[in-house]
Protein backbone atom coordinates (compact mmCIF):
# COMPACT_ATOMS: atom_id res chain seq x y z
CA UNK A 1 0.00 0.00 0.00
CA UNK A 2 2.68 2.63 0.75
CA UNK A 3 4.20 2.46 -2.27
CA UNK A 4 0.54 3.42 -4.05
CA UNK A 5 1.49 6.76 -1.85
CA UNK A 6 4.41 8.19 -4.27
CA UNK A 7 3.14 6.06 -7.60
CA UNK A 8 0.03 8.33 -7.23
CA UNK A 9 1.54 11.31 -6.49
CA UNK A 10 3.50 10.65 -9.79
CA UNK A 11 0.60 9.99 -11.39
CA UNK A 12 -1.09 13.23 -10.73
CA UNK A 13 1.85 15.16 -11.97
CA UNK A 14 1.82 13.44 -15.24
CA UNK A 15 -2.05 13.99 -15.38
CA UNK A 16 -0.88 17.74 -15.52
CA UNK A 17 0.66 17.27 -18.74
CA UNK A 18 -1.69 15.58 -20.67
CA UNK A 19 -4.26 17.20 -22.56
CA UNK A 20 -6.75 16.77 -19.77
CA UNK A 21 -5.59 20.00 -18.00
CA UNK A 22 -6.33 21.83 -20.94
CA UNK A 23 -9.83 23.16 -20.17
CA UNK A 24 -8.77 24.40 -16.47
CA UNK A 25 -5.31 25.71 -17.40
CA UNK A 26 -6.36 29.75 -18.25
CA UNK A 27 -8.03 29.89 -14.79
CA UNK A 28 -4.71 28.44 -13.47
CA UNK A 29 -2.30 30.92 -15.39
CA UNK A 30 -4.56 33.84 -14.71
CA UNK A 31 -4.76 33.32 -10.51
CA UNK A 32 -2.04 35.22 -10.11
CA UNK A 33 -2.09 37.72 -13.30
CA UNK A 34 -2.22 40.79 -10.71
CA UNK A 35 0.80 39.52 -8.12
CA UNK A 36 -1.63 38.50 -5.14
CA UNK A 37 -0.06 34.95 -4.61
CA UNK A 38 -2.62 34.72 -1.55
CA UNK A 39 -5.13 33.61 -4.18
CA UNK A 40 -2.99 30.96 -6.09
CA UNK A 41 -2.25 29.02 -2.92
CA UNK A 42 -6.01 29.23 -2.40
CA UNK A 43 -6.90 28.07 -5.44
CA UNK A 44 -4.17 25.50 -4.75
CA UNK A 45 -5.87 24.14 -1.88
CA UNK A 46 -9.21 24.23 -2.77
CA UNK A 47 -9.12 21.85 -5.99
CA UNK A 48 -6.61 19.37 -3.88
CA UNK A 49 -9.48 19.34 -1.31
CA UNK A 50 -12.44 18.96 -3.47
CA UNK A 51 -10.77 16.78 -6.13
CA UNK A 52 -9.52 14.40 -3.00
CA UNK A 53 -13.43 14.39 -1.15
CA UNK A 54 -14.72 14.44 -5.18
CA UNK A 55 -13.11 11.46 -5.90
CA UNK A 56 -13.81 9.53 -2.89
CA UNK A 57 -17.33 10.37 -2.37
CA UNK A 58 -18.84 11.91 -4.74
CA UNK A 59 -20.42 9.02 -6.72
CA UNK A 60 -21.72 7.85 -3.24
CA UNK A 61 -23.33 11.10 -2.86
CA UNK A 62 -24.55 11.02 -6.30
CA UNK A 63 -26.50 7.49 -5.26
CA UNK A 64 -27.67 8.52 -2.09
CA UNK A 65 -28.85 11.83 -2.68
CA UNK A 66 -30.51 10.55 -5.90
CA UNK A 67 -28.99 13.33 -7.85
CA UNK A 68 -28.40 13.51 -12.02
CA UNK A 69 -24.77 12.42 -12.60
CA UNK A 70 -24.00 15.99 -14.27
CA UNK A 71 -25.83 18.02 -11.16
CA UNK A 72 -22.68 18.52 -8.94
CA UNK A 73 -20.68 19.39 -11.74
CA UNK A 74 -23.37 22.06 -12.98
CA UNK A 75 -23.42 23.41 -9.81
CA UNK A 76 -19.87 24.12 -9.58
CA UNK A 77 -19.61 25.85 -12.80
CA UNK A 78 -22.53 28.24 -11.01
CA UNK A 79 -19.91 28.87 -8.35
CA UNK A 80 -17.44 29.93 -10.93
CA UNK A 81 -19.78 31.93 -12.72
CA UNK A 82 -20.95 33.67 -9.28
CA UNK A 83 -17.37 34.07 -8.69
CA UNK A 84 -16.51 35.78 -11.91
CA UNK A 85 -18.80 37.99 -12.07
CA UNK A 86 -17.84 39.32 -8.77
CA UNK A 87 -14.64 40.17 -9.84
CA UNK A 88 -16.02 41.75 -13.53
CA UNK A 89 -18.36 43.83 -11.42
CA UNK A 90 -17.18 44.65 -8.31
CA UNK A 91 -20.57 46.41 -7.12
CA UNK A 92 -21.91 42.74 -7.26
CA UNK A 93 -19.81 41.94 -4.65
CA UNK A 94 -20.38 45.27 -2.32
CA UNK A 95 -23.63 44.48 -2.45
CA UNK A 96 -23.71 40.68 -1.21
CA UNK A 97 -21.50 42.18 1.46
CA UNK A 98 -23.75 44.81 2.24
CA UNK A 99 -26.99 42.15 2.22
CA UNK A 100 -24.57 39.96 4.53
CA UNK A 101 -23.73 42.83 7.16
CA UNK A 102 -27.56 43.98 6.91
CA UNK A 103 -29.11 40.45 7.34
CA UNK A 104 -26.97 38.02 8.98
CA UNK A 105 -25.14 40.93 11.23
CA UNK A 106 -21.63 39.08 9.92
CA UNK A 107 -19.15 41.46 8.17
CA UNK A 108 -16.77 39.60 5.76
CA UNK A 109 -13.26 40.46 5.17
CA UNK A 110 -13.32 43.33 2.69
CA UNK A 111 -11.36 41.88 -0.45
CA UNK A 112 -11.84 38.30 0.38
CA UNK A 113 -13.38 37.31 -2.44
CA UNK A 114 -9.84 38.65 -4.36
CA UNK A 115 -7.68 36.78 -2.09
CA UNK A 116 -6.99 33.13 -0.30
CA UNK A 117 -10.95 32.64 0.38
CA UNK A 118 -11.31 33.41 -3.78
CA UNK A 119 -9.09 30.94 -4.38
CA UNK A 120 -10.08 28.25 -2.41
CA UNK A 121 -14.03 29.34 -4.20
CA UNK A 122 -12.59 29.22 -7.54
CA UNK A 123 -9.88 26.37 -6.87
CA UNK A 124 -12.79 24.34 -4.87
CA UNK A 125 -15.11 24.18 -8.57
CA UNK A 126 -12.38 23.37 -10.15
CA UNK A 127 -11.49 20.29 -8.39
CA UNK A 128 -15.04 19.19 -8.90
CA UNK A 129 -15.40 19.70 -12.86
CA UNK A 130 -12.55 18.17 -12.92
CA UNK A 131 -12.43 14.95 -11.59
CA UNK A 132 -13.07 12.36 -14.28
CA UNK A 133 -9.75 13.18 -15.54
CA UNK A 134 -8.68 10.99 -12.68
CA UNK A 135 -6.12 8.30 -13.52
CA UNK A 136 -6.85 4.62 -13.22
CA UNK A 137 -5.41 3.93 -9.63
CA UNK A 138 -7.55 7.03 -8.32
CA UNK A 139 -10.32 5.59 -10.13
CA UNK A 140 -9.66 1.95 -8.76
CA UNK A 141 -9.07 3.43 -5.35
CA UNK A 142 -12.63 5.65 -5.37
CA UNK A 143 -14.28 2.99 -6.29
CA UNK A 144 -12.80 0.96 -3.24
CA UNK A 145 -14.03 3.70 -1.03
CA UNK A 146 -17.40 3.11 -2.59
CA UNK A 147 -17.90 -0.20 -2.22
CA UNK A 148 -17.62 -0.14 1.86
CA UNK A 149 -13.79 -0.70 2.24
CA UNK A 150 -13.03 3.14 3.23
CA UNK A 151 -10.53 3.54 4.87
CA UNK A 152 -7.08 5.67 5.71
CA UNK A 153 -5.25 4.17 3.02
CA UNK A 154 -7.71 5.14 0.28
CA UNK A 155 -7.42 8.63 1.64
CA UNK A 156 -3.74 8.97 1.82
CA UNK A 157 -3.95 7.66 -2.14
CA UNK A 158 -6.45 9.83 -3.03
CA UNK A 159 -4.37 12.85 -1.58
CA UNK A 160 -1.01 11.94 -3.10
CA UNK A 161 -2.60 12.32 -6.44
CA UNK A 162 -4.22 15.42 -5.76
CA UNK A 163 -1.29 16.64 -4.46
CA UNK A 164 0.43 15.50 -7.71
CA UNK A 165 -1.69 17.89 -10.05
CA UNK A 166 -1.55 20.73 -7.15
CA UNK A 167 2.53 21.21 -7.24
CA UNK A 168 3.17 21.33 -10.92
CA UNK A 169 -0.70 23.90 -11.05
CA UNK A 170 1.52 25.71 -8.49
CA UNK A 171 4.65 26.42 -10.23
CA UNK A 172 2.38 26.95 -13.23
CA UNK A 173 0.49 30.11 -11.45
CA UNK A 174 3.40 31.19 -10.12
CA UNK A 175 5.01 31.43 -13.63
CA UNK A 176 2.09 33.05 -15.16
CA UNK A 177 2.19 35.73 -11.96
CA UNK A 178 6.20 36.69 -12.38
CA UNK A 179 5.86 37.15 -15.92
CA UNK A 180 3.05 39.38 -15.81
CA UNK A 181 4.35 41.26 -12.40
CA UNK A 182 7.08 42.25 -14.84
CA UNK A 183 4.78 44.13 -17.11
CA UNK A 184 4.46 47.79 -16.09
CA UNK A 185 0.65 47.92 -17.09
CA UNK A 186 -0.21 44.65 -14.72
CA UNK A 187 1.02 46.78 -11.79
CA UNK A 188 -0.52 49.90 -13.02
CA UNK A 189 -4.30 48.47 -13.70
CA UNK A 190 -4.83 45.71 -10.69
CA UNK A 191 -8.93 46.61 -10.28
CA UNK A 192 -8.51 45.64 -14.86
CA UNK A 193 -6.59 42.80 -14.00
CA UNK A 194 -8.27 41.70 -11.47
CA UNK A 195 -11.46 41.76 -14.05
CA UNK A 196 -10.02 40.13 -16.39
CA UNK A 197 -9.45 37.15 -14.32
CA UNK A 198 -12.72 37.09 -13.29
CA UNK A 199 -13.68 36.93 -17.14
CA UNK A 200 -11.13 34.29 -17.67
CA UNK A 201 -13.70 32.72 -15.39
CA UNK A 202 -16.50 33.06 -16.80
CA UNK A 203 -15.36 32.06 -20.40
CA UNK A 204 -14.14 28.85 -18.70
CA UNK A 205 -16.96 28.27 -16.58
CA UNK A 206 -19.22 28.57 -20.30
CA UNK A 207 -16.93 26.26 -21.83
CA UNK A 208 -17.19 23.56 -19.44
CA UNK A 209 -21.33 24.53 -18.90
CA UNK A 210 -21.56 23.61 -23.10
CA UNK A 211 -19.71 20.95 -22.58
CA UNK A 212 -17.05 21.78 -24.69
CA UNK A 213 -14.45 20.68 -22.33
CA UNK A 214 -15.73 17.05 -22.96
CA UNK A 215 -15.63 18.10 -27.08
CA UNK A 216 -11.75 18.92 -26.51
CA UNK A 217 -11.34 16.03 -24.64
CA UNK A 218 -12.76 13.45 -27.81
CA UNK A 219 -10.84 15.92 -30.14
CA UNK A 220 -7.14 15.27 -28.05
CA UNK A 221 -8.01 11.53 -27.83
CA UNK A 222 -8.61 11.09 -31.46
CA UNK A 223 -5.68 13.32 -33.15
CA UNK A 224 -2.82 13.30 -30.83
CA UNK A 225 -0.63 10.40 -30.23
CA UNK A 226 -1.61 8.35 -27.16
CA UNK A 227 2.13 8.89 -25.73
CA UNK A 228 1.03 12.40 -24.53
CA UNK A 229 -2.75 11.76 -24.19
CA UNK A 230 -2.26 8.65 -22.23
CA UNK A 231 1.02 9.72 -20.38
CA UNK A 232 -0.05 8.85 -16.42
CA UNK A 233 -1.55 5.21 -17.63
CA UNK A 234 1.12 4.41 -19.35
CA UNK A 235 3.74 5.16 -16.04
CA UNK A 236 1.02 3.14 -13.83
CA UNK A 237 1.45 0.89 -16.47
CA UNK A 238 5.10 0.31 -15.98
CA UNK A 239 5.25 0.19 -12.64
CA UNK A 240 2.76 -2.25 -12.71
CA UNK A 241 0.21 -0.73 -10.34
CA UNK A 242 -2.36 -3.85 -10.60
CA UNK A 243 -0.34 -5.73 -8.27
CA UNK A 244 -0.60 -2.94 -5.65
CA UNK A 245 -4.08 -2.67 -6.05
CA UNK A 246 -4.42 -6.15 -5.78
CA UNK A 247 -2.78 -6.02 -1.84
CA UNK A 248 -4.93 -2.76 -1.23
CA UNK A 249 -7.98 -4.35 -2.40
CA UNK A 250 -7.48 -7.80 -1.12
CA UNK A 251 -8.47 -11.30 -3.04
CA UNK A 252 -12.52 -10.81 -3.94
CA UNK A 253 -13.34 -14.18 -2.03
CA UNK A 254 -16.19 -15.59 -3.27
CA UNK A 255 -17.98 -19.07 -2.77
CA UNK A 256 -18.90 -20.06 -6.29
CA UNK A 257 -22.72 -20.32 -6.92
CA UNK A 258 -24.75 -22.63 -8.88
CA UNK A 259 -25.84 -22.36 -12.01
CA UNK A 260 -29.80 -20.94 -11.76
CA UNK A 261 -28.45 -18.90 -8.46
CA UNK A 262 -29.43 -15.32 -7.79
CA UNK A 263 -26.31 -13.41 -6.86
CA UNK A 264 -26.68 -9.65 -6.53
CA UNK A 265 -24.30 -7.82 -4.01
CA UNK A 266 -22.04 -4.53 -3.87
CA UNK A 267 -18.90 -5.50 -5.74
CA UNK A 268 -15.70 -3.90 -6.31
CA UNK A 269 -14.98 -3.35 -10.62
CA UNK A 270 -12.76 -5.45 -11.90
CA UNK A 271 -9.70 -4.26 -12.91
CA UNK A 272 -7.10 -7.12 -13.72
CA UNK A 273 -6.51 -6.90 -17.45
CA UNK A 274 -4.73 -10.39 -17.79
CA UNK A 275 -6.75 -11.23 -20.20
CA UNK A 276 -8.93 -8.36 -20.82
CA UNK A 277 -10.40 -7.51 -24.61
CA UNK A 278 -9.31 -3.65 -24.13
CA UNK A 279 -6.49 -2.05 -23.25
CA UNK A 280 -7.03 0.01 -19.93
CA UNK A 281 -5.98 3.27 -21.35
CA UNK A 282 -9.28 3.11 -24.34
CA UNK A 283 -11.22 2.64 -21.02
CA UNK A 284 -12.60 6.63 -20.30
CA UNK A 285 -13.99 7.60 -17.31
CA UNK A 286 -17.34 9.20 -18.25
CA UNK A 287 -19.20 10.11 -14.73
CA UNK A 288 -18.04 9.85 -10.75
CA UNK A 289 -17.24 5.74 -10.60
CA UNK A 290 -19.71 3.03 -10.23
CA UNK A 291 -23.59 3.38 -10.23
CA UNK A 292 -23.18 7.32 -10.92
CA UNK A 293 -26.42 7.11 -13.37
CA UNK A 294 -28.32 4.64 -11.15
CA UNK A 295 -30.09 1.51 -13.10
CA UNK A 296 -33.95 0.86 -12.13
CA UNK A 297 -33.81 -2.79 -10.04
CA UNK A 298 -37.32 -2.82 -9.17
CA UNK A 299 -39.39 -1.08 -12.20
CA UNK A 300 -43.25 -0.26 -12.29
CA UNK A 301 -45.58 -0.42 -15.06
CA UNK A 302 -48.33 1.26 -15.64
CA UNK A 303 -51.17 1.15 -19.36
CA UNK A 304 -50.82 2.46 -22.48
CA UNK A 305 -53.66 4.40 -21.22
CA UNK A 306 -51.28 6.10 -18.38
CA UNK A 307 -48.59 6.75 -20.44
CA UNK A 308 -50.42 9.04 -22.73
CA UNK A 309 -50.60 11.30 -20.19
CA UNK A 310 -47.18 12.14 -20.37
CA UNK A 311 -45.66 10.28 -23.79
CA UNK A 312 -46.05 12.42 -27.08
CA UNK A 313 -46.99 10.29 -30.16
CA UNK A 314 -43.21 10.66 -31.55
CA UNK A 315 -41.51 9.56 -28.14
CA UNK A 316 -39.15 6.82 -28.43
CA UNK A 317 -39.82 3.34 -26.87
CA UNK A 318 -37.77 0.69 -26.62
CA UNK A 319 -40.17 -2.45 -27.15
CA UNK A 320 -40.54 -6.22 -26.93
CA UNK A 321 -43.13 -8.86 -27.16
CA UNK A 322 -41.16 -11.75 -25.22
CA UNK A 323 -42.34 -14.71 -23.18
CA UNK A 324 -45.74 -13.37 -24.19
CA UNK A 325 -45.47 -10.09 -22.05
CA UNK A 326 -45.17 -6.61 -24.50
CA UNK A 327 -43.76 -3.86 -22.84
CA UNK A 328 -42.56 -0.34 -23.75
CA UNK A 329 -39.60 0.89 -21.61
CA UNK A 330 -39.83 4.98 -23.14
CA UNK A 331 -36.14 6.63 -23.76
CA UNK A 332 -36.83 9.57 -22.13
CA UNK A 333 -36.67 7.28 -18.63
CA UNK A 334 -33.63 5.73 -19.53
CA UNK A 335 -31.82 8.60 -20.92
CA UNK A 336 -31.36 9.04 -17.23
CA UNK A 337 -31.19 5.62 -16.00
CA UNK A 338 -29.27 3.66 -18.92
CA UNK A 339 -30.45 0.38 -17.60
CA UNK A 340 -33.50 -1.43 -16.32
CA UNK A 341 -33.06 -5.15 -14.37
CA UNK A 342 -36.73 -6.54 -15.63
CA UNK A 343 -37.77 -9.87 -14.87
CA UNK A 344 -39.85 -10.88 -18.23
CA UNK A 345 -42.64 -13.81 -17.05
CA UNK A 346 -39.75 -15.67 -14.74
CA UNK A 347 -36.79 -14.39 -16.98
CA UNK A 348 -34.41 -12.15 -15.50
CA UNK A 349 -33.39 -9.60 -18.99
CA UNK A 350 -31.57 -6.14 -19.09
CA UNK A 351 -32.64 -3.52 -20.75
CA UNK A 352 -29.90 -1.19 -21.88
CA UNK A 353 -29.57 2.00 -23.56
CA UNK A 354 -26.56 4.54 -24.50
CA UNK A 355 -27.73 7.60 -24.78
CA UNK A 356 -24.40 8.81 -26.78
CA UNK A 357 -24.26 5.92 -28.99
CA UNK A 358 -28.14 5.29 -30.01
CA UNK A 359 -28.04 1.72 -29.09
CA UNK A 360 -30.81 0.14 -27.39
CA UNK A 361 -30.44 -3.62 -26.36
CA UNK A 362 -31.65 -6.17 -24.09
CA UNK A 363 -29.78 -9.45 -22.82
CA UNK A 364 -30.47 -12.49 -20.27
CA UNK A 365 -29.29 -11.29 -17.00
CA UNK A 366 -27.04 -14.05 -16.65
CA UNK A 367 -23.44 -14.39 -16.14
CA UNK A 368 -21.37 -18.10 -15.63
CA UNK A 369 -24.89 -18.88 -15.96
CA UNK A 370 -25.58 -17.18 -12.36
CA UNK A 371 -28.52 -14.94 -12.45
CA UNK A 372 -27.59 -11.55 -11.21
CA UNK A 373 -28.06 -7.53 -12.37
CA UNK A 374 -26.21 -4.80 -14.13
CA UNK A 375 -25.48 -1.53 -13.43
CA UNK A 376 -23.41 1.32 -15.06
CA UNK A 377 -19.76 1.17 -14.35
CA UNK A 378 -18.95 5.43 -14.80
CA UNK A 379 -16.70 4.26 -17.70
CA UNK A 380 -16.66 4.41 -21.16
CA UNK A 381 -15.00 2.50 -24.04
CA UNK A 382 -15.27 4.00 -28.03
CA UNK A 383 -18.38 6.59 -26.29
CA UNK A 384 -20.34 3.24 -25.50
CA UNK A 385 -21.97 2.22 -21.88
CA UNK A 386 -19.67 -0.19 -19.91
CA UNK A 387 -21.93 -1.81 -18.13
CA UNK A 388 -20.51 -4.43 -14.68
CA UNK A 389 -22.01 -7.40 -13.40
CA UNK A 390 -22.79 -7.58 -9.41
CA UNK A 391 -21.89 -11.47 -8.96
CA UNK A 392 -18.32 -10.81 -10.12
CA UNK A 393 -18.09 -6.97 -11.06
CA UNK A 394 -17.16 -7.84 -14.85
CA UNK A 395 -16.82 -4.99 -17.41
CA UNK A 396 -19.44 -5.60 -20.01
CA UNK A 397 -19.28 -3.51 -23.65
CA UNK A 398 -23.09 -3.07 -23.99
CA UNK A 399 -23.11 -2.61 -27.94
CA UNK A 400 -21.10 -5.94 -28.80
CA UNK A 401 -22.68 -7.58 -24.83
CA UNK A 402 -19.05 -8.89 -24.57
CA UNK A 403 -17.19 -9.47 -21.36
CA UNK A 404 -14.22 -6.85 -21.86
CA UNK A 405 -12.22 -7.17 -18.26
CA UNK A 406 -12.49 -9.34 -15.49
CA UNK A 407 -12.75 -13.55 -14.97
CA UNK A 408 -16.09 -13.68 -17.39
CA UNK A 409 -13.64 -11.80 -20.33
CA UNK A 410 -10.86 -14.62 -19.73
CA UNK A 411 -14.03 -16.96 -19.89
CA UNK A 412 -14.75 -15.35 -23.55
CA UNK A 413 -18.43 -14.92 -22.04
CA UNK A 414 -20.75 -12.66 -23.97
CA UNK A 415 -24.30 -12.59 -22.69
CA UNK A 416 -27.63 -13.69 -24.59
CA UNK A 417 -29.47 -11.15 -26.72
CA UNK A 418 -32.96 -10.66 -26.10
CA UNK A 419 -35.04 -9.41 -29.13
CA UNK A 420 -35.67 -5.11 -28.56
CA UNK A 421 -37.00 -2.40 -31.15
CA UNK A 422 -36.99 1.07 -30.98
CA UNK A 423 -40.17 2.82 -32.19
CA UNK A 424 -42.24 5.84 -32.11
CA UNK A 425 -44.75 5.13 -28.90
CA UNK A 426 -47.58 6.35 -31.45
CA UNK A 427 -46.85 3.57 -33.92
CA UNK A 428 -45.84 0.78 -30.62
CA UNK A 429 -49.43 1.53 -29.18
CA UNK A 430 -51.33 1.10 -31.98
CA UNK A 431 -50.03 -2.44 -32.91
CA UNK A 432 -50.01 -3.31 -29.23
CA UNK A 433 -52.96 -1.42 -27.18
CA UNK A 434 -52.58 -3.57 -24.25
CA UNK A 435 -48.90 -3.11 -23.39
CA UNK A 436 -47.20 -2.08 -20.20
CA UNK A 437 -44.91 0.45 -20.11
CA UNK A 438 -42.57 1.75 -18.00
CA UNK A 439 -43.56 4.02 -15.44
CA UNK A 440 -42.16 7.36 -13.96
CA UNK A 441 -41.96 6.22 -10.78
CA UNK A 442 -38.51 4.94 -10.65
CA UNK A 443 -38.16 5.78 -7.03
CA UNK A 444 -35.33 8.44 -8.36
CA UNK A 445 -36.13 12.14 -8.77
CA UNK A 446 -35.60 13.14 -12.20
CA UNK A 447 -37.00 15.32 -14.99
CA UNK A 448 -37.82 13.03 -17.63
CA UNK A 449 -39.59 15.38 -19.45
CA UNK A 450 -35.89 17.01 -20.16
CA UNK A 451 -33.28 15.32 -22.44
CA UNK A 452 -30.21 15.66 -20.45
CA UNK A 453 -27.56 16.01 -23.14
CA UNK A 454 -28.33 19.16 -25.28
CA UNK A 455 -28.24 19.07 -29.29
CA UNK A 456 -26.23 15.50 -29.10
CA UNK A 457 -28.49 13.86 -31.36
CA UNK A 458 -28.34 15.92 -34.21
CA UNK A 459 -25.00 17.56 -34.34
CA UNK A 460 -21.65 16.18 -35.24
CA UNK A 461 -19.86 16.44 -31.88
CA UNK A 462 -18.86 13.71 -29.45
CA UNK A 463 -18.67 14.11 -25.93
CA UNK A 464 -15.86 11.31 -25.60
CA UNK A 465 -13.23 10.21 -27.70
CA UNK A 466 -13.55 7.72 -30.41
CA UNK A 467 -10.42 5.86 -31.65
CA UNK A 468 -10.43 5.78 -35.51
CA UNK A 469 -13.33 7.81 -35.50
CA UNK A 470 -15.31 6.80 -38.99
CA UNK A 471 -16.64 10.03 -41.25
CA UNK A 472 -18.28 7.33 -44.34
CA UNK A 473 -21.54 8.82 -42.87
CA UNK A 474 -22.42 11.49 -40.24
CA UNK A 475 -21.04 10.73 -37.88
CA UNK A 476 -24.69 10.32 -36.06
CA UNK A 477 -26.67 8.60 -38.88
CA UNK A 478 -28.45 5.93 -37.51
CA UNK A 479 -28.20 2.67 -39.27
CA UNK A 480 -29.18 -1.06 -38.96
CA UNK A 481 -26.08 -2.95 -37.91
CA UNK A 482 -26.42 -6.73 -38.84
CA UNK A 483 -23.88 -9.23 -37.71
CA UNK A 484 -22.95 -12.64 -39.58
CA UNK A 485 -20.59 -14.68 -38.34
CA UNK A 486 -17.19 -12.64 -38.33
CA UNK A 487 -18.89 -10.42 -41.26
CA UNK A 488 -20.91 -7.32 -40.86
CA UNK A 489 -22.75 -4.48 -42.53
CA UNK A 490 -24.93 -1.78 -42.12
CA UNK A 491 -28.45 -0.49 -43.72
CA UNK A 492 -28.98 3.41 -43.21
CA UNK A 493 -32.39 3.63 -41.77
CA UNK A 494 -33.61 6.16 -44.32
CA UNK A 495 -33.19 3.02 -46.94
CA UNK A 496 -36.20 1.50 -45.26
CA UNK A 497 -38.45 4.46 -45.82
CA UNK A 498 -38.66 3.31 -49.46
CA UNK A 499 -37.65 -0.01 -49.63
CA UNK A 500 -39.63 -2.17 -46.79
CA UNK A 501 -38.23 -5.73 -48.35
CA UNK A 502 -34.48 -5.56 -48.96
CA UNK A 503 -32.72 -8.97 -50.04
CA UNK A 504 -29.08 -8.30 -50.06
CA UNK A 505 -26.18 -10.62 -49.38
CA UNK A 506 -23.38 -10.28 -46.29
CA UNK A 507 -20.16 -11.54 -48.00
CA UNK A 508 -21.92 -13.81 -49.97
CA UNK A 509 -24.24 -15.24 -47.27
CA UNK A 510 -27.98 -14.09 -49.10
CA UNK A 511 -30.05 -12.43 -45.69
CA UNK A 512 -33.47 -10.52 -46.19
CA UNK A 513 -34.27 -7.29 -43.98
CA UNK A 514 -38.20 -6.57 -43.81
CA UNK A 515 -39.80 -3.72 -41.70
CA UNK A 516 -42.66 -5.04 -39.90
CA UNK A 517 -45.84 -2.78 -38.96
CA UNK A 518 -44.99 -2.69 -35.32
CA UNK A 519 -41.47 -0.79 -36.90
CA UNK A 520 -39.40 -3.75 -36.50
CA UNK A 521 -36.73 -4.29 -38.77
CA UNK A 522 -36.52 -8.19 -39.32
CA UNK A 523 -33.57 -10.00 -40.45
CA UNK A 524 -33.44 -13.99 -41.12
CA UNK A 525 -30.34 -15.48 -43.15
CA UNK A 526 -32.23 -17.11 -45.38
CA UNK A 527 -29.34 -19.68 -46.30
CA UNK A 528 -30.43 -21.09 -43.17
CA UNK A 529 -33.78 -19.56 -41.96
CA UNK A 530 -32.13 -18.18 -38.75
CA UNK A 531 -33.19 -15.26 -37.42
CA UNK A 532 -30.94 -12.33 -36.77
CA UNK A 533 -31.15 -9.60 -34.18
CA UNK A 534 -29.87 -6.46 -36.04
CA UNK A 535 -28.72 -3.15 -33.39
CA UNK A 536 -29.99 0.31 -33.87
CA UNK A 537 -27.50 2.87 -33.26
CA UNK A 538 -25.53 5.84 -34.66
CA UNK A 539 -23.11 4.95 -37.45
CA UNK A 540 -19.73 6.18 -36.10
CA UNK A 541 -20.76 3.40 -32.96
CA UNK A 542 -21.49 0.78 -35.16
CA UNK A 543 -17.91 1.68 -37.10
CA UNK A 544 -16.12 1.65 -33.81
CA UNK A 545 -16.46 -1.85 -33.02
CA UNK A 546 -16.81 -2.98 -36.73
CA UNK A 547 -14.43 -1.38 -38.16
CA UNK A 548 -14.53 -4.01 -41.32
CA UNK A 549 -18.00 -3.46 -41.84
CA UNK A 550 -19.72 -3.14 -44.94
CA UNK A 551 -22.21 -0.27 -46.06
CA UNK A 552 -25.57 -1.02 -48.33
Amino acid sequence: MLLLIPIAFISGVLTVFSPCVLPILPIVLASGIDGNGKRIKGLIAGLVLSFTIASLLLATLVRVLGMSADAVRLLAVALLIIFGASLVFPAVWEKIQYFIETHWHFQPSQGKNNGFAGGVITGASLGIVWTPCIGPVVAAVATLAAVSSFSLSTVFITLAYALGTGVPLYFIAKGGSSVSQRLTFFKKENLKIRQVFGLVIMATALFIWTGADRSLQAWTLSNLPQSWTQIATTFEKIVNVDSQLSQLRGKNSMQKASPGQTVVKDVILQDDFSGAKVAKEDLLQGCFGKDCIPSINNPKFETAQDADTWLAPDDRVFALNFQSIIRAYPQKILNWHEIVNDNINGNPVAITFCPLCGSALAFERKVDGIITEFGVSGKLHNSDLVMYDRYEGNLWQQITGEAIVGPAARRNEKLVKVPIITVDWSQWKEEYPDTQVLSRNTGFSRNYDQYPYGAYEEDEKLLFGVKDLNRSLHIKSVVYGVELGDASKAYPEDVFEKNHRISDTIRGTPVTLEKQTNGEIAVTNTATGEEIIPIRLFWFAWAAFHPDTEIY
